[in-house]
């Protein structure tokens, strides 16, 4: 879409390293403005705040990876664009979950440590069942695409079961007179994450073939980080409002719509192939450390500071896995 670009992007080291910042600028801050507009609209609607925050925070927060790794799919390069989702997810789940706990001890609800993280763990196992023949394709997408739709349904439920008693949202429902303002700048974000995706996307293959970074590596390591701004931002803002339940609900949240809906429309797009490193190292590091964090937040409801230095820890050994031979990752 932004092919246009390359040649002022490819030119050099300085312009290729320009565009990357600018492209995670977009990202950021596009996603940062749909997000924050995503509240009031809710509002409007009389939408319950359980929903804002695991559906509509969650999926507004993922769309840099989904316009990532769909348009590197259709590219060609699925070592980018599922190393993209995987990785990404293996940064929230390890990285941003334990800088916010090192904040301030993580108070888990039952709810979401019953069926968000229950949910997490499955789709990262059902994504390692579907790719064992070494490749995603159309019936493997619509499956995953299917399977995010039960989730969707099991939490309005949860949302409807207390809604009579919210007399708030009943109040504010459709007396918001800057609704077309809130939705104008929803839109300007969007648009903001999709030329930020493009624009980050075209940089970092020109960083990675100048240093001889594989496809692999980047997708899982440098597009990862960058497309896991909005999440970091989002559980930060709401950790240091001491609203941990907002903060591990958007982080399980967004996982589970990246593993299921973002991947399965990208194999729907186009069949991809999986590669060996994928399946054997990194699909199941991520379910490892989804299981680790469902044992920590059981065994008390609450994740510690000492636990979240181990989890720092192996979000620390999964990068270091990709460049050097240690155990696990040999």
């Amino acid at each position: 879409m932004f092919d246009f670009l390359a040649p002022l992007v490819t030119a050099n080291w300085f312009t290729a390293i320009l565009f990357l910042l600018i492209g995670i600028g977009f990202l950021w801050s596009g996603s940062e403005l749909a997000v924050r507009k995503l509240t009031p609209i809710a509002k409007f609607f009389g939408v319950r705040e359980i929903v804002i925050t695991i559906l509509g925070i969650s999926v507004m927060s993922s769309l840099p990876e989904f316009t990532v790794s769909f348009f590197a799919n259709l590219q060609g390069n699925s070592d980018i664009s599922i190393g993209n989702i995987i990785g990404s997810n293996f940064v929230t789940l390890t990285f941003v979950t334990a800088l916010c706990a090192l904040i301030k001890p993580m108070e888990v609800h039952t709810d979401i440590r019953n069926r968000e993280s229950s949910w997490m763990i499955l789709s990262t196992v059902l994504i390692f069942i579907l790719a064992r023949d070494g490749e995603l394709g159309r019936l493997d997408g619509i499956i995953l695409v299917a399977m995010y739709i039960p989730y969707i349904i099991s939490v309005i439920k949860s949302a409807r079961q207390s809604s009579h008693e919210d007399t708030e949202l009943k109040q504010n429902k459709g007396k918001d007179k800057k609704i077309a303002l809130h939705i104008m700048f929803a839109v300007f974000g969007v648009l903001g994450v999709i030329a930020g995706a493009n624009i980050t996307l075209l940089a970092g293959q020109d960083i990675g073939a100048r240093i001889g970074i594989s496809p692999l590596a980047m997708g899982v390591l440098i597009f990862a980080f960058g497309t896991s701004l909005p999440e970091l931002s989002v559980a930060l803002s709401a950790t240091f409002k001491h609203k941990a339940e907002v903060s591990i609900g958007e982080i399980y949240a967004s996982n589970i719509f990246t593993a299921m809906f973002v991947l399965g429309l990208c194999a729907i797009a186009m069949p991809m192939p999986v590669s060996t490193s994928i399946l054997n190292f990194d699909i199941p590091f991520l379910i490892l450390a989804g299981t680790v964090i469902q044992i920590f937040v059981t065994t008390g409801n609450k994740l510690q500071r000492i636990e979240a230095v181990f989890i720092l820890a192996m979000y620390i050994y999964f990068t270091i896995g990709h460049f050097l031979k240690v155990p696990f990752f040999s």
